[in-house]
């Protein structure tokens, strides 16, 4: 009898059967190439085009104005052009502003405060330690001076008021009209430094005028005026810098960080950050989706049209290859979407941290680059960790996840070279500025995502771990076995269930039932035989023995006999 193949056969012994390693090999190096022309393209192409980072990122922090007010050249400015119009509309410190600050209800009490202990003898210079005589001339001294408070870009972010914070109980200490009128309108550093600068000139001075015999009352008087000074306890003044600056520093951060205006700032900025990203991530997927299919079709066109090339049968093959490639997309419309999600948290999370660190520190303008590779990658990795959506074993999984951070690395690393490459003055012309430090940082990522991944593909030690680890179990493949014998048990479950017949149930049910009731009602043991006796003959059960005692007795005198009742 001819057994009909319908051509397999023929076709099978026709065709050269393709190397296994070979075609694993192919299958792995087209992978890797997807991994790194995506990379390229959502870090050094989207980037460029939809993100543009900032040097100190997109919320305006105190620390941040401060540096801008400092004069620091590196930003674009305040982030929010609001926080910039009423910096500059900041009145200019003058006598007017100044008599503001020295007449509040607050300073007046401490003076009048400082009256008493200065003629009950109790009123200590708080620079020097020592205590004020009654005929000594002394002033309050605001520790952080008024001007500072009143121009400080921190304070007007926070949008307190400056006579308040300058007149706090903290930033108000007494000292001798010398050494605050010699500290003036500066900071309590600037003052010690400028102590320290002249120590020795004017101990010199001071000797020099208690050696003279008959001093004139100017002499006199600048005497005083130095000894006041060399008094001065530069770490106690210090100390108490500390001290009303702590609590300056903490009422201007607490205000403005729990803010409306900077919590808006912050949501408005991580929700653009994350649409960002996320719109990178899935024209990533898409644009590296079209170019793998472009890339593996043009080739068989131009094989196809070698022998005899025509222009409109070429067009119209690409033509036909990338409407192949978009639907290829639409039919991997999941990944996008997968992607655009992993993008938008990642630009979220890279957003809120950058607004975190600039809190304390200014970041450069590519680290907010480098932040988002990483948590693009953290998301990825975590993705594939918690759900593997590719159903890989274990070893597997850690080297996919691996793959995501060798690749993170890379990007980094060129991100940074970019960076140094901005930096070299020659390089700083304009367009060629802005695209070859881009193009060198994508040479260099490139390359070291493909020697890192040729490194995991090719490295033994990488792949005995694999296999290794594809051994193992995590906890939740013990769940999942857990939970398919749960399933197995209540399909069978079902499946008796299903064969029971349910008129004939209910029957049974109700036989059941009427032997309870008879039995509760028995009150005595003869009335209990009588209604066992009853209920064996009506429900016709088939006893083991002639349903007497004594054919009951000798039943069970019986080893052999086995007790069993059927209805």
């Amino acid at each position: 009898m001819a057994i009909e193949t319908y051509g397999v056969l023929n076709e099978l012994q026709n065709n050269e059967i393709e190397d296994s390693n070979e075609s694993t090999l192919k299958k792995l190096f087209n992978e890797y190439e997807q991994v790194i022309v995506k990379s390229l393209i959502t870090s050094f192409g989207m980037d460029f085009l939809l993100i543009k980072d900032r040097h100190g990122g997109d919320v305006d922090t105190i620390h941040n104005v401060r540096q801008m007010q400092k004069g620091d050249n590196r930003f674009d400015g305040y982030a929010n052009k609001k926080n910039e119009d009423t910096y500059s509309k900041n009145e200019t410190y003058d006598k007017h502003i100044s008599h503001d600050y020295h007449s509040d209800s607050r300073y007046i009490e401490r003076n009048r405060q400082a009256s008493v202990q200065k003629d009950n003898g109790t009123l200590v210079d708080a620079y020097t330690g020592k205590k004020i005589a009654q005929n000594e001339k002394v002033d309050l001294d605001h520790v952080i001076s008024a001007k500072e408070i009143h121009e400080d870009a921190g304070r007007i972010l926070a949008e307190i008021n400056g006579v308040e914070l300058a007149n706090q109980n903290t930033n108000l200490q007494h000292t001798n009209r010398s050494a605050n009128r010699s500290k003036g309108k500066k900071t309590v550093n600037q003052f010690a430094d400028t102590l320290e600068n002249n120590r020795q000139i004017r101990q010199n001075r001071i000797a020099e005028l208690k050696t003279t015999k008959h001093l004139t009352d100017i002499e006199r008087k600048e005497l005083r005026k130095l000894e006041n000074l060399e008094a001065v306890d530069i770490k106690k003044m210090k100390k108490a810098d500390e001290v009303a600056r702590a609590a300056y520093e903490k009422e201007i951060a607490s205000k403005y960080y729990t803010s409306q205006k900077f919590i808006n700032d912050t949501l408005k900025a991580s929700y653009k950050k994350g649409m960002q990203m996320g719109l990178r991530q899935a024209l990533g997927t898409i644009l590296t989706a079209v170019w793998m299919s472009v890339r593996e079709e043009v080739p068989k066109l131009v094989t196809k049209l070698k022998v005899k090339f025509d222009l409109k049968c070429f067009f119209n093959g690409l033509v036909d290859i990338f409407k192949g490639a978009f639907k290829k997309v639409q039919e991997a419309y999941k990944e996008v979407i997968q992607s655009y999600s992993n993008g938008l948290l990642s630009g979220i999370l890279s957003s809120l941290m950058t607004t975190f660190i600039n809190i304390f520190t200014t970041s450069a303008k590519n680290v907010g680059k480098i932040i988002r590779e990483c948590w693009s990658s953290i998301v990825e990795a975590l993705n594939i960790l918690l759900f593997n959506p590719n159903k890989l074993p274990f070893g597997d999984v850690i080297k996919a996840v691996a793959v995501i951070i060798c690749t993170a690395s890379s990007v980094v690393l060129g991100t940074v070279v970019s960076e140094a490459m901005g930096q070299i003055p020659a390089l700083k012309i304009p367009i060629i500025g802005d695209v070859l430090p881009n193009f060198v940082g994508a040479v260099v990522t490139g390359l070291m995502s493909i020697s890192l991944l040729y490194f995991l593909d090719h490295s033994s030690m990488v792949q005995k771990f694999v296999d290794w680890a594809n051994q193992l179990k995590s906890s939740i493949d013990y769940k999942i076995d857990y939970y398919r014998e749960v399933h197995a048990e209540l399909v069978k479950y079902a499946a008796k269930l299903a064969e029971i017949d349910l008129d004939t149930f209910q029957n049974k049910v109700h036989a059941v039932q009427k032997m309870s009731v008879s039995l509760q009602m028995a009150n005595t043991t003869q009335e209990m035989n009588v209604t066992l006796t009853s209920i064996v003959k009506e429900f016709k059960i088939d006893l083991p023995y002639d349903g007497t005692v004594e054919g009951l007795n000798q039943f069970i005198k019986n080893k052999n006999s086995t007790l069993t009742f059927k209805l």
